[in-house]
């Protein structure tokens, strides 16, 4: 892969991440960086080990366990927080990769 793509892969990263919440598609954040959508896709697996998709999911949970672990935030603002607009697919998506439901990671951190 040449540097040029490697930076423009890294570039959607950052993209990516700070727009957790409401992120674009893979094609709009192929666009924004000047890749079309295959490259980014190959890329990003190739760089990160995982998928675009993958990869946000990867973070909007990450953030989600950091936001729980504060107490500040009910379950149902946290997932809000991080982009799923329904409950149960946030609380499955937190289960499957921590292997505790978002109440129980609360409760005892």
């Amino acid at each position: 892969m040449k540097p040029k793509t490697i930076e423009k892969i890294y570039e959607a990263r950052a993209r990516l991440v700070a727009q957790l919440e409401s992120p674009p598609s893979v094609l709009e954040l192929a666009q924004q960086v000047g890749l079309c959508d295959r490259t980014l896709r190959r890329g990003f697996r190739e760089l990160f080990g995982t998928s675009v998709i993958g990869y946000l999911t990867q973070q909007r949970l990450y953030q989600a366990k950091d936001l729980l672990s504060q107490g500040n935030y009910t379950v149902a603002e946290v997932a809000n927080n991080v982009g799923y607009s329904h409950l149960g697919h946030f609380s499955a998506a937190f289960r499957k990769q921590f292997g505790v439901s978002p109440k129980q990671w609360m409760l005892s951190n």
